[in-house]
């Protein structure tokens, strides 16, 4: 199996917010997905093969989805693993991917994971997916690590191979997914179009035409709803688009829709969404790195310093809207956390690429993805006609390589590189000198045993650094990288030697106006002042954790009376492993800007309660608690006026959610995670409280029930 070298797929789980093919408008699936989930739940247990069989773009893995998260499979299986598969792969990480998922161990890794998930599945019911299952041997290098013991398991399995189902066939027939007919189709387009408003009048007859021309096909019925969506409501343009459909093959439509759509989009647009297509096939791209890619290639306009994240997140917003990209995760607060583009789309965006030798030409740059098999003769870079001139790569996230490769002497290949991410990576202690010749990188995200700030300080362009180290040292190298906009290290302490921090204050020349994101920094309270944050002028987001074994008495120090301790322009704030003070949170509360507190891992001195009766924080819209050691919670009705999002988890020792919460009208969503029963009851009766009053708007989430006991 090590000699096994393939281009991964994904291999990531969907999640239950997550957003299928046709995202989350799923029509006519309902009886499909209810057939498909009783075959899985059949008391037979025996193992079983459940295989799901369509042409592309019939929405099957949107379907295997909406069955994998529904709460039935979830509450009749022990552990369940999602695995997309795809024509190119990789044995190895696909059945790391799985023992991730079924151990729950997100950084597993183990020389022979194929026996780990074997024996992590004995006498298991499980559940595993397999989805976009082109060939015989592809089956044939995964099944031999599923035990067939008489528990009841299932594989479900995704495929345009009739043929493929017969050969792994063990007792189901396999299930043919049909065509959408015309009238599911037409309320599909509906959806996607109007978006929840009634279709005009005068377009009722000509719709219904529009939707027949796409054949029952999910996908080519949202590409269609991509360009309809932007063209004038009138039914002569409808039936232009009608015909062009009618005019092509099914196969030759879907493309000629998704060229529509691609020249429709402005300039700017067209590299972004070119970039994407260089991911593997269903690969989850999570945003927050994406948009800083996309700053970093220059594809996001310049508008203004402190606007290119809202420019870039609006880019991608536009591609999502016309249907090109599609959202698979959101956040709590319904906020986009990972995008896919579809199959089809994808294919359009290779074949794009050569066509306009994106690789080479765009703003006269050199560009080049490496997949995760790196070959000296470098066959990908042949295959998009690129000399071996030097050359910038984009390093897919998921990249590694073989212990018996080495990637800096690589590097010398690429100086011009502006994208560096290899956290999945491990770099030995020879990483600093192989780095001093990228002089053009703007983001980079490694992962080493030791990590200076020092070693980085000539990467003068950089504007995103991501470390994860076991050792980090500071020092006032960092104020050299003018332009860095985020740093995202796992832990680094802020401390002085003899005089520095004197020095440091009375220097008024050194000021990083770019920096937005900081985080997670270990500092004493008594470095937490204005002097020390004005050299930060417009950060906004903040992940801190106090020190209370700094340089002077932690309770005794003035500085907390004058209740200024963090930085005034702050939106974001997360705080870890500290010991909560009144004082605290009043400098919290007193912090203008704030929407969104995250605290985890928090104490409290005495009586663990947390009294916020006499505090008000007027603009928070996102509270995440974890692991917050606190009894008993006391809130007025004024605390949280314009909360939207509450996030509860972990919190064992919490009694209930205060009831003050019923009188947030602003309030949305309420998700308990691993508390007690009676915190989740509180949840309920607040919902119930707003309900009679009216408000039908918040929603809750409770799982994991644990009952908290007295020690």
């Amino acid at each position: 199996m090590e000699n096994v070298e393939r281009i991964p797929s994904s291999a990531e789980p969907p999640t239950e917010r997550s957003y299928p093919s046709v995202d989350g408008e799923l029509v006519g699936f309902d009886d499909h997905a209810e057939n498909i989930i009783q075959k899985l739940r059949e008391r037979s247990m025996y193992l079983d093969i459940i295989s799901v069989v369509g042409m592309a773009g019939m929405g099957k893995t949107a379907l295997a989805r909406k069955v994998y998260n529904s709460s039935s499979i979830i509450d009749c299986f022990d552990v369940r693993a999602w695995c997309s598969v795809g024509q190119i792969y990789n044995v190895r990480k696909l059945f790391l991917e799985i023992l991730k998922q079924i151990t729950r161990d997100r950084y597993a890794t183990v020389d022979y994971p194929n026996e780990e998930v074997r024996r992590n599945l004995l006498e298991k019911r499980y559940l595993i997916v397999l989805d976009d299952l082109w060939e015989s041997k592809a089956w044939d290098d995964l099944c031999s690590c599923f035990p067939s013991w008489k528990t009841g398991s299932r594989i479900m399995v995704t495929t345009r191979n009739v043929m493929l189902t017969r050969y792994m066939k063990k007792h189901s027939e396999p299930y043919l997914l049909p065509c959408l007919r015309d009238e599911e189709s037409w309320e599909l387009l509906q959806k996607k179009v109007f978006r929840g408003e009634s279709c005009p009048l005068e377009l009722r007859s000509v719709g219904p035409l529009v939707a027949k021309q796409c054949k029952g096909l999910p996908f080519l019925i949202i590409m269609i709803a991509g360009i309809l969506s932007r063209k004038e409501r009138e039914a002569s343009l409808w039936l232009e688009v009608a015909y062009d459909i009618g005019s092509h093959a099914l196969e030759e439509g879907s493309m000629k829709m998704i060229q529509s759509s691609y020249d429709f989009l402005p300039d700017c647009l067209k590299p972004c969404l070119l970039y994407m297509g260089l991911f593997p096939k269903g690969y989850e791209i999570p945003v927050s790195d994406l948009l800083k890619w996309w700053i970093a290639e220059e594809f996001v306009p310049n508008i203004g310093t402190l606007e290119q994240e809202e420019t870039s997140m609006s880019s991608l917003s536009d591609l999502v809207s016309r249907n090109l990209v599609v959202v698979s995760k959101t956040r709590a607060n319904g906020d986009m956390k990972c995008c896919i583009i579809l199959d089809q789309v994808r294919e359009f965006c290779l074949k794009k690429i050569k066509e306009e030798k994106f690789m080479q030409h765009v703003r006269k740059r050199l560009y080049m993805y490496i997949h995760d098999t790196m070959t000296s003769d470098f066959k990908e870079r042949e295959s998009f006609g690129i000399s071996q001139a030097s050359v910038e790569f984009i390093a897919h996230p998921k990249f590694s390589i073989s212990k018996k490769k080495n990637l800096f002497p690589l590097l010398n290949n690429f100086r011009f590189i502006r994208v560096l991410h290899l956290l999945d990576f491990y770099l030995d202690n020879s990483w600093a000198a192989a780095f001093q010749s990228l002089t053009h990188l703007r983001y980079l995200a490694i992962f080493v045993k030791v990590f200076h700030f020092k070693w980085v300080s000539h990467l003068v362009h950089l504007q995103t650094l991501r470390v994860c180290s076991s050792y980090i040292m500071i020092s006032p190298d960092i104020w050299k990288l003018e332009k860095l906009r985020h740093v995202d290290i796992n832990e680094f302490p802020i401390r002085w030697g003899d005089g520095e921090r004197v020095k440091f204050e009375e220097s008024t020349d050194i000021v990083l106006h770019n920096l937005m994101t900081l985080g997670t920094c270990s500092m004493s309270v008594a470095d937490m002042t204005p002097k020390f944050w004005n050299k930060f002028p417009n950060l906004e987001q903040l992940r801190l954790h106090i020190d209370e074994f700094g340089d002077v008495p932690y309770y005794s120090d003035s500085r907390l009376m004058a209740l200024e301790m963090f930085p005034s322009r702050l939106s974001n704030l997360s705080l870890s492993e500290t010991f909560l003070t009144d004082e605290i949170v009043s400098s919290i509360a007193k912090l203008q800007h704030l929407e969104t507190l995250k605290l985890s891992e928090i104490y409290f001195t005495g009586k663990k309660d947390w009294d916020l009766s006499d505090k008000t924080f007027k603009r928070l819209k996102f509270l995440k608690l974890h692991n917050v050691f606190m009894t008993k919670w006391i809130c007025s009705d004024e605390s949280f006026p314009l909360l939207e999002y509450l996030v509860i988890k972990s919190c064992s020792k919490l009694e209930e959610i205060p009831l003050s919460f019923a009188d947030v009208p602003t309030l949305r969503l309420i998700k308990v995670t691993d508390c007690s029963k009676s915190v989740g009851d509180s949840a309920l009766s607040i919902k119930q409280d707003m309900e009679d009053l009216g408000n039908v708007h918040l929603d809750v989430t409770s799982e994991q029930y644990k009952y908290s006991f007295d020690l």
